[in-house]
């Protein structure tokens, strides 16, 4: 399969995190997983310090090493992700049916450098939903360490930092349960609207590691599902602070293959009067730790991610604790003709006895198996056949998808 390449940065000025990856089209950065459950700690705000001091300190080391960086450059560029889908379920889908699962969706991604400013962002339209989806404004303080303010996905998916909206960028159509979008069942906030702090650097001759920390309004929960900072509607009350980050070690500073950690807290009120009923609770207080890595090895690529999700469900004067462990792991396989098999396994089996889940996500994939097959039958452009069985608190499900995906131009 060829791979595609497209940058919407200075190529002299590799930056990596939510906002954009280094390179555009990394579809073919899939993971491994060997990973254990990381012990939850209550020490979110010390990591973030900790985090926020070492990418200060990888400034204060920007003029110890030989980089090349040129700011006489300006660009822009503009790329429009489409996609058509058509699928069959073997049960009726859900009242709320998923953004993922609409029959058409555009997504414009565009970004201006303009020697250390940076304006990046992204508006998505579907038959489902409209969103301006990301809007960052950032100056990049020393070469390669960017300081973003506006709205941006959270450095602590494992998935969603390499693919964000563009489905063209993902080799399956369907992304795992457990790094849906807030509108689509997710459980876990991936917008913040704030401060986002990213920087790499590297070690030795060839390998790098890099730092991303972010800090913001998070999402609130209400009665379908997680509402996140709407910029093009803003409503402040009620939100309160997510901090959210990452530390990954890459082999290869430009390179596909990536392991790292991962942490969140985000702190969500409940806004409607009928889920507080339901939860007992008027606020759901959320910590995540986790693991990923991505990998490849020749025509072979696995990507993986696993979670540790604990929280605490709040009234005055009273408090719940639940907790659950989720993962996947993506094996995918590079066939002649430009044909791409995958496979990947879920397992969230423990966020059946989760109120949280039972109350405001009962369609969130427990349990999912998914199989396909991709076509890059053109430069930029792609067809997908997807099977999938999945388990949710609601009932079993069967579904194929058949996906058109493009980048244009």
């Amino acid at each position: 399969m060829t791979r595609v390449m497209v940058t919407l940065t200075n190529p002299d000025q590799p930056l990596a995190g939510s906002y954009v990856p280094s390179t555009f089209y990394r579809r073919n950065a899939l993971g491994f997983i060997g990973m254990t459950t990381i012990a939850r700690r209550r020490s979110t705000s010390a990591i973030l310090v900790g985090l926020l001091c070492a990418v200060a300190a990888f400034a204060d080391e920007a003029d110890s090493y030989n980089h090349v960086h040129t700011d006489s450059h300006p660009s822009s560029e503009f790329v429009l992700f489409a996609s058509a889908e058509a699928h069959s379920f073997s049960t009726p889908a859900s009242a709320n049916q998923l953004n993922e699962d609409a029959n058409a969706i555009g997504d414009a991604v565009f970004a201006i450098n303009r020697g250390r400013f940076r304006l990046f962002g992204e508006y998505q339209l579907s038959n489902q939903e409209h969103d301006l989806e990301r809007m960052q404004v950032g100056m990049e303080v020393v070469p390669d360490t960017v300081v973003w303010i506006g709205r941006f996905h959270q450095p602590a998916s494992a998935w969603n930092t390499e693919h964000h909206h563009g489905r063209y960028l993902q080799t399956a159509i369907t992304r795992p349960s457990i790094e849906l979008w807030e509108d689509e069942q997710g459980i876990i906030p991936q917008h913040i609207s704030g401060l986002l702090v990213d920087s790499r650097r590297p070690i030795g001759t060839n390998a790098g590691i890099q730092i991303s920390a972010g800090a913001g309004l998070g999402t609130v929960v209400e009665s379908t599902g997680l509402a996140e900072f709407d910029l093009l509607n803003p409503h402040t009350d009620g939100r309160r602070l997510s901090i959210t980050g990452r530390i990954a070690y890459l082999p290869d500073y430009v390179g596909t293959t990536i392991f790292g950690l991962l942490f969140a807290h985000n702190d969500m009120p409940v806004r409607d009067g009928h889920t507080a009923v339901l939860l007992q609770a008027n606020d759901v207080r959320q910590d995540l730790y986790g693991a990923f890595a991505d990998w490849t090895d020749g025509p072979w690529q696995l990507h993986a991610a696993l979670y540790d999700v604990a929280m605490e469900l709040q009234n005055p004067g009273s408090s719940r604790a639940e907790s659950f462990v989720a993962g996947y792991a993506q094996l995918e396989r590079q066939l002649p003709h430009r044909l791409t098999a995958y496979v990947r396994e879920e397992n969230s089996s423990d966020a059946a006895r989760s109120v949280y889940v039972q109350v405001n996500h009962p369609d969130f994939q427990l349990r999912r198996a998914t199989l396909g097959l991709r076509w890059d039958f053109r430069r930029r452009q792609a067809v997908t056949a997807e099977f999938t069985h999945g388990d949710s608190v609601r009932a079993d499900q069967d579904a194929f998808r058949l996906q058109w995906s493009a980048a244009l131009p």
